[in-house]
């Protein structure tokens, strides 16, 4: 039921002020609303996302080694060389190149021809010959 007042108000049923007080009240409802859906939206992509993450490890976690089958693996692989035994390596082979400076370097070894090169040589060496021998044979 509206409100009669008893006695009229020469400005109306209303305090003036009221009516921009509402609408404010109204549009920040509404901006309250659209960021509620807003995060709900949010929300519902990171659950998405959470299950996707939660399908991922449930399917990787079982292919991963455990602490003791890592250690396993490594007492499997006695051969490998710690970082002493290779500076130990390297200060052998050190001391060998000094005490045998005869030996052929990769260096040297690299300039010198290969087979291929030296058979190919052989090859062009022995047509050169026998267009030399034609030659001969054409002028005779």
């Amino acid at each position: 039921m509206p409100d009669t007042p008893v006695e009229p108000t020469p400005r109306g049923p209303y305090d003036p002020s009221l009516e921009p007080r509402v609408s404010r009240l109204e549009e920040d409802m509404r901006e309250v609303k659209a960021a509620n859906n807003r995060l709900e939206t949010m929300v519902a992509d990171v659950r998405q996302s959470v299950t996707r993450i939660e399908a991922t490890l449930t399917a990787t976690l079982p292919h991963l080694a455990t602490k003791a089958e890592v250690a396993e693996i490594l007492k499997t692989l006695p051969h490998l060389a710690t970082k002493a035994e290779v500076a130990e390596l390297k200060a052998e082979m050190a001391e060998l190149s000094k005490t045998l400076p005869h030996l052929a370097t990769r260096e040297e070894l690299a300039d010198k021809p290969g087979k291929t090169y030296i058979v190919s040589l052989a090859a062009i060496l022995l047509a050169a010959y026998a267009a030399g021998l034609a030659a001969l044979a054409v002028l005779k």
